[in-house]
């Protein structure tokens, strides 16, 4: 109530007010994506200062840069302990509604226009100095966190600037809405269905793909690739039909005035086929791909948002899908509400301990004591249901929370092999790593953090990888893995037959284990080919040196026959389900004790 009536008080009408409260909505117009402020709300949580003491260092910091500036000190105290709220504000239409009217009410007092960007500015040095601490360069992650800092305090300054224009309300609704191209569709949008009667109202979204030809173009010349193609849909599709300037990478067009859906399947079919020719920009030919995703009203909705959401979303299935076009329908719409609140949980899932660690049990074939166990997530949503495994990297991956996940992992490995090593069981810990991780030569870093702190046996560790992720590129994969086998782990490529694998490669690779997928186990029994090719993968793998698990055992019958192939461990239902890592020590003890009986 005391906030409502200073904005009225200062001119922030309703309609800035509503600007303000929509702002989330709207961020990744300032680079501020799911990525981003997942990054963002992970930045120095749990740090004991919180933003009280961030506070105090940014006015510190610019006192110390410019000693004017902080004349007013309980205001200017006031607003930086609210501007340092930031990282967990997470934008949050309260907190935009009180930092504004702060900073009007700091600005009324003489306050220098440019201090939220000092503010930002400030942010950025203080967070550069926790994170740094006393070493010399960052991780990738805390590059990433930085940058999302950035983004959103130069988010806020920017909206705080236009907030002290000459009309402050217009100025507002025009900071964080961003009045333009996409307030342009729907209005186009509107008056289309406004006038439809009934008839059908066609929606194209085309969005250019961003892939390895199109991520080396610098923004200008993507820009000018949008472009070009919309000049060339100008001339094929009809007069009444409107095309609208989207975004930086996409556009729409409008197809009003229709008989049928299946006008907007042919619209969408022409489109897709005239933007398979390449494109003329600043004097050369490129070629690009585009995504096309088709709506149409009523059946998909009758507001202007509806069907603009419902084209995101078929255009986001045709990224996935690798299709040119995809039509909409309401299954893509329940799916997509289901993958948003997966989305919205995972970071509290991960922050709030929901995610829990099981470990399924592998023994070794010839005394068939339990010696080894393989990591395994497991998530249960707020519905209740379990979240299938294979869906959680997945998850990370979308929102860029991926290296949040593989530190979560890794830390979380070793965690639970030192619980296993103080209840006296003596195995060693498999933990699958996802492709990227592969990638980043940050990897060997981050577990020898781990190890050191947990302080576990680094060959009690086992680090899975998928085939595909060793293949990708195979001469920084074979780096990584190098390093961390001079940590002292182990690596075993998983899945092993089952995608592209190359025998050269798995030569070349330093790798010490080999696990057969659960694939081949299945048919041992179905034809004398099947396991011929069971018995070449263990013989091949123990010709190059490697150690073989079998995955996916379900019966005695299928351990003796792997016993007598020269299989070396194995796992699978018949042995034990994936168990909470707090049951294995038990389990162990009862496995173990029954094994040892003559």
């Amino acid at each position: 109530m005391i906030t409502r009536q200073l904005a009225d008080g200062l001119g922030m009408g309703s309609a800035a007010l509503a600007a303000v409260e929509t702002a989330a909505d709207r961020l990744p117009r300032y680079g501020l994506d799911i990525r981003t402020r997942s990054a963002l709300r992970a930045c120095f949580r749990g740090a004991n200062d919180g933003a009280g003491g961030r506070g105090k260092a940014l006015f510190e910091i610019l006192a110390a840069v410019d000693p004017h500036s902080t004349a007013d000190t309980a205001a200017m105290r006031h607003f930086l302990d609210m501007f340092a709220e930031l990282p967990e504000a997470d934008f949050a239409p309260e907190w935009l509604d009180r930092i504004v009217t702060s900073w009007r009410l700091l600005r009324a007092s003489g306050c220098s226009e440019d201090l939220p960007l000092r503010a930002a500015q400030a942010l950025v040095v203080f967070g550069s100095r926790e994170l740094l601490g006393a070493r010399q360069s960052l991780s990738t992650l805390e590059v990433e966190i930085l940058t999302a800092l950035s983004a959103g305090g130069l988010a806020v300054a920017d909206l705080m600037l236009r907030a002290t224009r000459k009309d402050a309300s217009a100025a507002v609704v025009d900071g964080l809405t961003h009045i333009g191209a996409g307030d342009v569709l729907v209005g186009r949008l509107l008056t289309v269905l406004k006038a439809a009667e009934g008839r059908v109202v066609g929606l194209l979204m085309v969005r250019l793909r961003l892939q390895s030809g199109a991520l080396t173009l610098g923004r200008d010349q993507r820009d000018a690739l949008v472009d070009a193609a919309m000049d060339r849909i100008r001339g094929v599709v009809r007069e009444a039909d409107v095309i609208v300037r989207t975004e930086l990478h996409a556009f729409a067009v409008i197809l009003p005035e229709l008989q049928t859906q299946a006008q907007v399947q042919l619209a969408a079919a022409k489109v897709a086929q005239v933007l398979e020719h390449p494109l003329a920009v600043h004097g050369t030919v490129m070629r690009a791909n585009f995504l096309i995703g088709a709506v149409w009203a009523p059946t998909h909705g009758d507001a202007p948002e509806e069907l603009i959401r419902c084209a995101d979303i078929a255009v986001e299935a045709a990224r996935r899908e690798e299709r040119p076009v995809v039509l909409f329908d309401d299954g893509m719409l329940a799916s997509a509400r289901h993958e948003a609140m997966i989305e919205k949980e995972f970071m509290l899932a991960m922050e709030n301990g929901q995610l829990a660690i099981h470990v399924q049990p592998q023994v070794d074939l010839a005394t068939r004591r339990c010696i080894g166990g393989e990591l395994l997530l497991r998530w249960t949503d707020s519905l209740g249901n379990a979240v299938s495994p294979s869906t959680i990297p997945e998850v990370a991956q979308r929102i860029g929370a991926a290296a949040q996940l593989t530190r979560w992992l890794v830390f979380g490995a070793c965690r639970t092999l030192s619980e296993l090593i103080k209840a006296g069981v003596d195995m060693q810990l498999s933990v699958n790593l996802m492709a990227r991780d592969l990638m980043d030569e940050e990897l060997p870093l981050l577990v020898d953090q781990a190890i050191k702190f947990w302080r576990v046996p680094p060959q009690k560790l086992m680090f899975e990888l998928i085939e595909s992720a060793v293949l990708e590129d195979p001469g920084v994969g074979a780096s990584v893995m190098h390093r961390l086998i001079e940590l002292g782990v182990s690596t075993s490529i998983d899945d092993f037959g089952i995608g592209y694998s190359s025998i050269l490669y798995l030569r070349r690779l330093p790798l010490d284990e080999l696990k057969i997928d659960k694939a081949f186990v299945d048919v041992l029994f179905h034809s004398s080919e099947d396991k011929e090719i069971v018995a070449t993968l263990i013989r091949l793998a123990h010709g190059l040196g490697l150690h073989v698990v079998a995955e996916g055992v379900e019966d005695e019958r299928t351990m003796d026959l792997l016993q007598e192939m020269g299989c070396d461990r194995a796992q699978g239902y018949w042995i034990a389900r994936a168990m909470p890592a707090a049951e294995l020590p038990g389990w162990f003890e009862r496995w173990n004790r029954r094994c040892a009986r003559p």
